[in-house]
């Protein structure tokens, strides 16, 4: 991480939580988990910054050596050794940079002087975890709307907090400005609604499972073929995209209802032969899907 961020041409904070606004609010979720990753970093510049205008050498991870403390502390011209000084030169042409500390010990070092509730201590920790989910893997489960909300409600309003603590504050007046509030809030309203859809919860449930299930059991479900289970009658359209896990695994069928097979009444319903998605003729039409 560059501390001095006015130095050269280390790129501001308040650039990479601009970008992160942006990507956040336009088109979500197209660029969400981008936007995650420029949220945690923003956060965790600004907690260092704070941390660092209290004592540079707080943020300082405590395996850094000798070479490392005096270099991050810009203490050359004490340097009274020449041999010293000459390894110091050297390690500034090989642009070596001294270690700072990682999330989980910024987390403690922020609480032990500003005092951390445990709510934000725990929403810190689910952002760190986002963040290294989509960094160091290729596979990964986000609930959108759950983690979007929890960015409106626990993360952007701590960032609102931390600009407030450090000296170039002014940097950032315009950032949370009246347009971009606006957006803010229609996204917060939209996936309120989402959360509280029925049909919304039914894909999501099915897609969480889908992300729990092992990889040779999805590899077989992928194999099988609707037309062993059900005749060539009651297969309306087959190999559809899933709208859960993606997969060209999802048929439309009409059948017999099972509470009134009596009657002869048949029913369309969709189903997904890997996620196990269910979904009612209302529920496919909510999702355009032409039967």
């Amino acid at each position: 991480m560059a501390i001095h961020q006015n130095r050269g041409l280390t790129m501001h904070t308040s650039q990479i939580l601009k970008e992160a606004l942006a990507k956040f609010t336009k088109k979500f979720p197209e660029n969400f988990e981008l936007s995650i990753v420029l949220f945690s970093i923003s956060v965790e510049r600004l907690m260092k910054q704070h941390l660092y205008e209290i004592d540079a050498v707080l943020v300082l991870d405590k395996n850094n050596n000798t070479k490392h403390l005096v270099k991050f502390r810009r203490l050359y011209n004490k340097i009274q050794n020449e041999n010293f000084k000459e390894q110091l030169e050297l390690l500034t042409k090989n642009r070596e940079n001294f270690r700072t500390i990682s999330f989980d010990e910024l987390i403690k070092r922020y609480d032990a002087f500003f005092d951390l509730n445990e709510e934000r201590k725990i929403a810190l920790k689910r952002l760190a975890n986002l963040r290294n989910n989509i960094v160091h893997y290729f596979q990964y489960y986000i609930d959108e709307v759950e983690e979007g909300l929890f960015i409106l409600n626990e993360i952007v309003p701590f960032l609102r907090e931390l600009i407030t603590e450090v000296s170039d504050s002014e940097k950032y007046d315009d950032l949370f400005n009246e347009k971009v509030i606006d957006k803010l809030q229609k996204l917060e309203r939209k996936l309120t609604r989402m959360k509280n859809n029925e049909l919304h919860q039914k894909i999501n449930e099915s897609k969480r499972h889908y992300h729990e299930m092992a990889s040779d059991e999805i590899e077989v479900k992928k194999q099988a073929n609707i037309r062993d289970m059900h005749e060539e009658r009651e297969i309306l359209k087959e190999g559809l995209q899933c709208p859960s896990c993606g997969n060209y695994t999802f048929h439309i069928l009409k059948i017999f209802s099972e509470e009134s097979e009596d009657t002869g009444e048949f029913i369309i319903k969709g189903e997904c032969l890997v996620c196990g998605l269910e979904l009612t003729e209302e529920d496919i039409k909510s999702l355009n899907i032409r039967i």
